[in-house]
């Protein structure tokens, strides 16, 4: 909104009272004191610089899929915990994206061609790898095997090394068994492969609430995913009492922002986002939302 200077009225009204010299003593102050109202003070002018200009929207929105929860949702408070990270810590540099919900693999594969900006959330794999830049970890997170009570299926793997288990142990329980993946999703590399060599079958249902209604019936065997959203997928479902959860984690991984690696400025959009991340954690608003959202925040 302007600021309109009502100078020339005032001069105008005075001069038709004031004598031929004190008009012309007026007429020239006035344009010093319009041309001091222009420049502003040094003060001002160190604060304007300091300030980051809003950068330009790009036409392009984020996406992410829906069914998720905590993290993401559209009936979920903010979108889902990660959706709403994700567009707080654009808005730190002055980016502002709409956010799209969309079956996960049409937002990710447009993300890829250069449709969307980013989506979210993922786990690094290889073969996204070779696709998309993967910002800063959002969020850690322990992946756990949910088993039919249908099924002899055991899982037996420890957390060795604390992080995951990459030995023969924790893979042989799947071995002859049937795994559930949801459409967009990704399996562990290591159970990838297995189902590469044909010692896994797979079943790929469009969502999770799915995977979860084929495991309790016992048409899959399992499905590995983390704690909250298979928390809350189960509950949903009410089909808690036919489905039964490892004793040790599968693995333990991060949930990423990912951009298409054609897409023009990904690695500035990118840096951006990692500046937001850290400036909210710096704030102390990512455990905030962590609380907010039900997830615990990490010691």
């Amino acid at each position: 909104m302007g600021v309109r200077l009502a100078g020339g009225n005032v001069a105008e009204r005075a001069g038709a009272a004031m004598p031929v010299l004190m008009r012309g003593l007026l007429l020239a102050v006035v344009p010093a004191v319009v041309l001091l109202l222009a420049v502003p003070t040094v003060g001002q002018a160190l604060e304007s610089a300091a300030e980051p200009a809003p950068a330009p929207y790009t036409g392009l929105d984020l996406v992410t899929g829906g069914d998720y929860a905590p993290y993401t949702g559209e009936d979920l408070p903010g979108g889902g915990l990660v959706t709403d990270l994700a567009r707080r810590a654009f808005a730190v540099s002055g980016r502002h994206y709409d956010v799209r919900f969309m079956p996960w693999k049409r937002g990710y594969d447009g993300v890829v061609a250069g449709r969307f900006l980013a989506t979210f959330p993922y786990v690094r794999t290889p073969e996204r790898e070779q696709e998309v830049l993967f910002s800063d970890p959002v969020i850690e997170v322990r992946q756990f095997v949910y088993m039919s009570n249908r099924t002899a299926m055991t899982f037996d793997g420890r957390l060795a090394d604390g992080r995951s288990v990459r030995g023969s142990r924790g893979l042989e329980g799947f071995r002859g068994r049937t795994v559930c993946q949801p459409v967009g999703y990704a399996l562990p590399p290591e159970l990838e492969t297995l189902v590469g060599q044909g010692q896994l079958a797979r079943q790929t249902p469009s969502d999770l609430g799915a995977c979860v209604r084929m495991v309790a019936t016992g048409r899959a065997d399992a499905f590995v995913i983390d704690e909250y959203s298979a928390a809350s997928a189960i509950a949903r479902s009410g089909l808690a009492d036919d489905i039964r959860v490892s004793d040790h984690p599968y693995a333990v991984v991060t949930f990423h922002l990912v951009i298409g690696r054609a897409t023009p400025g990904a690695e500035a959009t990118l840096a951006a986002f990692n500046d937001g991340l850290k400036a909210l954690k710096a704030q102390g608003v990512y455990r905030e939302l962590l609380s907010g959202h039900t997830v615990p925040s990490p010691p």
